[in-house]
């Protein structure tokens, strides 16, 4: 009796315990309330879905209740995203944090947002910077008042206020996560030094209509002596960094756009779905701002008062990522007197060094000492700290991001304020970092592509991606280009634009942007869906935001069809094997939940990868599959069987195209059949796959797990245009990444808008709002955006914010 008693008692504590924490933690959707700093009375009207619609007096009166009302929803999600980009933290997480906290202060971003935030509080009559602090008075106002998150609560802390250089954070790991370089450049280099330039030149790091660029270090021959990257230990440490990350990276994405002659509407139509990282809460907080000054509904970034994504009366547009190349490293000679001098325009230069305070819970601070040169930050020093390499030499970041030029939102502060396609250029001519695409149409039948972001002026530093040499001054950085030579593309004669990561189009090679593009598969399937003779609707732009095929991949197994014979396989397997060819033969490229022949092809596919470049990469094998130059370098090699990437060096039987595909097969049906049983119509996709959202704490706090959401079976695949991301490697495919929202606009009807979230608004596990979209999303549904103020002002649920 006495067990039963202490467990009942155990109960009902638990459940006084959540009780308390669920009440304190509620967010106030409906009654009456005091918000500081209002200079009038602020009305928000919430809908079905707990989205904002905020009706204000005056545009900073909008911000301060837009500020509070993001807070109130996601003030965890926006200290993370912070705390990550200035590195801070192992203040709140602990020793094991360290390492991130080391690495993101090492790239700069706390020190340009020192400067930022100075530059700022010097020209405080500016809107966006007036507009920026009431955001941030709104947010610390619910600090000061609102309930604390519930994962404050469970670490026994408090958050802090927010400032403009928080602002500067949020941006700085934005971009990082939009920098292909740091991973990318890393094993160019090494694999210039290690293999030499034949290997190198069959490498895709830009895109596959394009010879790579040369590096300038001398080849390799068979017997020389190999040089490994002096980027290696930072490449090891961005992986280690990565798989720490308490928040989403930013990926890729897919935005298209067709005129009104092309539309049953007979006005523009928009569709964009921005790929990034899942995570608890999802990446995107939707409001709906109404003021004298302007209108929009607009996704905004958690810590960003203005929104990255939207539609206003007049125009609406949307991002994908330019994938420009906008990170150089140097490496850097070291004076052999003196070990803190480096060789820069034919003189010894000093670095400077900084010292920066990591504070860590439970723990001393600790003090680092960070160096720089002209180039940028001495980017592998602590990377070095990590490791038992032996005093490579340092190597520099020119990061356009750092530029102190670089307004992190003054650009975005005129998007959505913009009256017309004129004002709209102008606005994104102040962006500078990272590089973005812009898909834009407006009610004036306007269509337009711009480019966002600051190009690189010099062509021998554009064009490398591998390492430079910061005593040459061939490679010294000559600056950058005006915007207005930026790429763009307006109301193009075949009444259509599309944006999945590919180079802008151009036909002089010589304008040809450098970057680290995604594969070509997205890009071409939406050209193929978009060039047909018809007009569309937002019916059929769901079915391509839905899509799942990857037409690319067919043409690869019509062509190794014909090697995959069943006979290659010992005699148990043979009949599994003939039986997977089969499905492969009637397959239609299409990556659904319960299709076999995906499963069998990625298996394939992903064992050829192995079979390509394993060998010659040994170690560093690890970090280069999951880059996009993999993919697009096995997608290029495949139809090129004259490659030095086909010779294995460890297995001499395996030379050749023929003997990797054949390898790969038996590699593939072995596999399955010991994973998923010996028959292959059931090696379903969704038995392979899945999507799990987790929880920021979810490896870091005991009972965080069960804030995580359950895994689902997904359709889609890599480069699909439903793009799902995973890595790869392992028995299972953990969906890493993928439509963090699906948008699609019609300018006839903006009451007709649709979207739809991974989860839902508000990042507090046990509001209804939590996940109330999930089922939505995950079986390719929409909602409607509500934006007709008379069906809005008519919803039960009204919050009154008073001064």
């Amino acid at each position: 009796m006495k067990w039963v008693l202490a467990a009942m008692l155990l109960v009902m504590a638990v459940q006084l315990s959540l009780g308390w924490l669920l009440d304190r933690a509620a967010a106030q959707r409906s009654g009456t309330m005091t918000l500081s700093g209002l200079e009038s009375p602020v009305q928000v009207y919430f809908d079905a879905w707990g989205i904002p619609h905020i009706e204000a007096a005056s545009d900073l009166d909008g911000y301060r209740a837009l500020g509070y009302l993001h807070a109130q929803d996601r003030l965890f999600q926006m200290d993370m995203l912070r705390r990550i980009g200035g590195g801070r933290l192992a203040e709140l997480l602990g020793p094991e944090s360290v390492e991130t906290d080391r690495f993101f202060r090492s790239l700069g971003i706390s020190r340009f947002a020192r400067g930022y935030e100075q530059r700022m509080q010097a020209q405080p009559d500016e809107p966006h910077v007036q507009a920026m602090q009431a955001y941030l008075d709104g947010i610390n106002a619910y600090i000061d008042s609102g309930a604390r998150p519930l994962e404050y609560r469970l670490l026994l802390a408090r958050p802090g206020y927010f400032s403009i250089r928080d602002i500067a954070h949020i941006s700085g790991y934005m971009a990082y996560s939009f920098a292909e370089a740091f991973k990318t450049d890393a094993l160019v280099d090494h694999i210039a030094g290690t293999l030499g330039e034949r290997h190198l030149q069959d490498l895709v790091f830009d895109w596959p209509d394009t010879l790579p660029p040369r590096s300038r270090r001398p080849a390799q021959e068979a017997g020389d002596v190999q040089n490994e990257s002096a980027l290696l230990p930072l490449l090891h440490q961005v992986a280690r960094v990565e798989q720490q990350l308490p928040a989403p990276r930013f990926l890729g994405s897919n935005a298209w756009a067709v005129n009104a002659r092309l539309s049953q509407s007979a006005a523009p139509l928009l569709a964009n779905d921005p790929h990034m990282g899942f995570s608890i809460p999802a990446v995107w907080y939707e409001a709906h701002l109404r003021t004298p000054e302007q209108e929009v509904y607009g996704h905004f970034l958690a810590g960003m008062p203005f929104p990255l994504l939207g539609h206003t009366r007049q125009h609406a547009w949307g991002l994908t990522m330019l994938m420009n190349d906008e990170v150089d490293f140097y490496r850097q000679q070291v004076n052999p007197d003196n070990p803190n001098q480096i060789r820069t325009e034919g003189a010894w230069q000093t670095l400077q060094v900084h010292e920066e305070v990591i504070k860590v819970r439970g723990q001393e601070d600790r003090l680092i000492r960070l160096r720089s040169s002209a180039h940028g930050p001495i980017i592998n020093d602590n990377a070095m700290a990590q490791t038992d390499a032996q005093n490579p030499p340092p190597v520099s970041l020119l990061w356009t991001f750092l530029h102190p030029d670089n307004d992190v939102g003054k650009g975005f502060y005129g998007l959505s304020r913009a009256r017309s396609i004129t004002e709209f250029d102008a606005a994104a001519g102040h962006h500078w970092s990272p590089g973005l695409n812009a898909i834009y149409v407006d009610i004036d039948d306007n269509i337009a592509h711009f480019t966002l972001g600051r190009l690189k002026r010099s062509p021998q530093s554009n064009n490398s991606f591998s390492l430079l040499d910061g005593a040459d001054s061939e490679d010294r950085f000559r600056g950058y280009r005006p915007y207005s030579d930026n790429p763009r593309n307006i109301n193009p004669r075949s009444g259509m634009l599309w944006s999945a990561n590919q180079p802008f189009a151009d036909e002089n090679p010589q304008r040809h942007l450098p970057g680290y593009y995604a594969p070509s598969e997205r890009s071409e399937r939406l050209r193929e869906l978009l060039q047909v003779d018809a007009t569309f609707d937002l019916a059929d732009f769901k079915a391509m935001q839905m899509d799942n095929k990857r037409p690319q991949t067919l043409a690869m197994l019509h062509e190794a069809l014909p090697l995959l014979d069943n006979r290659l396989l010992r005699s148990d397997l043979r009949a599994p094997a003939a039986e997977a060819r089969e499905l492969l033969e009637q397959w239609d490229g299409r990556f659904n939940h319960d299709s076999a022949a995906a499963s069998i092809f990625q298996r394939w596919q992903e064992a050829l990868m192995e079979a390509l470049f394993a060998d010659e990469l040994g170690n560093q094998y690890a970090f280069f599959k999951q880059t996009l130059m993999a993919e697009k370098t096995l997608n290029a090699l495949f139809w090129k069987s004259a490659s030095p990437w086909w010779d294995n060096r460890l297995h001499p039987s395996r030379d050749g195209r023929q003997a990797a595909v054949e390898h790969a097969w038996v590699k593939t049906i072995e596999g399955l059949s010991e994973q998923l049983g010996i028959v292959p119509k059931r090696w379903a996709w969704s038995r392979l796959t899945r999507l799990e959202h987790q929880h920021a704490l979810n490896d870091r706090l005991r009972f965080a797990s069960l804030f995580s959401v359950d895994p689902i079976s997904v359709n889609g695949g890599r480069e699909t245009l439903n793009n799902m991301a995973f890595d790869l490697g392992g028995e299972h495919y953990s969906v890493k990444a993928g439509p963090s929202t699906r948008r699609l606009i019609d300018l006839a009807d903006l009451n007709s808008t649709l979207g739809s979230n991974p989860l839902g608004q508000s990042g507090n596990p046990f509001d209804p709002h939590f996940m109330d979209q999930a089922e939505l999303y995950n079986n390719g549904h929409y909602r409607t955006q509500l934006f007709d103020w008379q069906g809005i002002s008519a919803l039960p649920h009204r919050l009154l914010l008073l001064p």
